[in-house]
């Protein structure tokens, strides 16, 4: 399990792993790669967000991208979707699976699109990743969509269970500075303050969701991982199922990750 850190000036929590470069995630998508191509998940969750804001034909970006998996279940629901991923090897395994996609190599901190490119913007899990914050990727973020066009925007979430975990003392607090540290792997962000600061950017937020609720609690609370392996035995949908009835009543406030969805003004 990853080390995680209490860090009381910026209020959010530190994980402690590898530090998560180009290198790092060539190798962890190419463990799961096969089976991604083979068998691509539907995302059936993230196209129903997508749907109730943008309408089919909408241009979509997705930043950091993976595998392409996401890229793919948004193409085929009828969106004209753009990937960019800024590990090469990656990007040519999903140019060799999926040659219709349109996914190349790139930096969400310096995207080679032009200003007000994409009327929908996904952003899973990457912003908590740069340990000198996302202040140029949320300015790209900006640049890039069009006035009244929706930022989908998943990061690990400083949700109020950690935070009254971190005010009982329950993580080790900081010492020394983050940006000499070899191990950083990512933040979990309070969600108030990812929030305000696309707020002030000139965004407004529509809707706010947690998820992996699960998850969350499993994390501190390792002893009820026995709930996860009990789900685990129901059929696929079932499970799902029941993961999202969770969210959706205890997700903002336990959810391992956070959604808010933004529209630029």
């Amino acid at each position: 399990m990853r080390k995680k850190l209490y860090d009381p000036l910026h209020h959010r929590l530190l994980y402690l792993d590898c530090e998560a470069n180009e290198q790092f995630w060539d190798q962890k998508w190419e463990t799961s790669a096969k089976a991604t191509f083979s068998s691509p998940p539907r995302h059936g969750l993230t196209v129903r967000i997508t749907r109730r804001y943008l309408p089919t034909g909408s241009r979509v970006l997705e930043s950091d991208c993976g595998l392409g998996d996401v890229v793919y279940a948004l193409h085929n629901a009828g969106y004209e979707v753009a990937g960019i991923d800024y590990a090469p090897k990656v990007v040519r395994a999903i140019n060799e699976n999926w040659p219709h996609l349109n996914v190349t190599v790139g930096d969400v901190r310096h995207l080679p699109c032009e200003d007000g490119f994409c009327d929908g913007y996904w952003s899973f899990g990457v912003i908590e990743h740069f340990s000198e914050g996302y202040d140029a990727i949320a300015c790209e973020m900006r640049r890039v969509l069009r006035t009244g066009g929706y930022l989908f925007l998943s990061f690990p979430s400083f949700n109020p269970f950690r935070q009254s975990r971190a005010a009982a003392g329950k993580y080790p607090q900081l010492s020394g500075d983050i940006g000499t540290m070899t191990d950083f792997y990512q933040f979990a962000l309070n969600p108030s303050d990812v929030q305000a600061k696309f707020e002030s950017l000139g965004f407004a937020l529509v809707e706010h969701r947690g998820s992996s609720s699960l998850m969350g609690l499993i994390e501190d609370w390792p002893n009820i991982a026995a709930a996860q392996h009990f789900l685990d035995h129901f059929p696929s949908r079932v499970g799902t199922g029941i993961s999202m009835v969770m969210d959706l009543i205890i997700g903002r406030y336990v959810g391992h990750s956070s959604l808010l969805i933004l529209r630029k003004k």
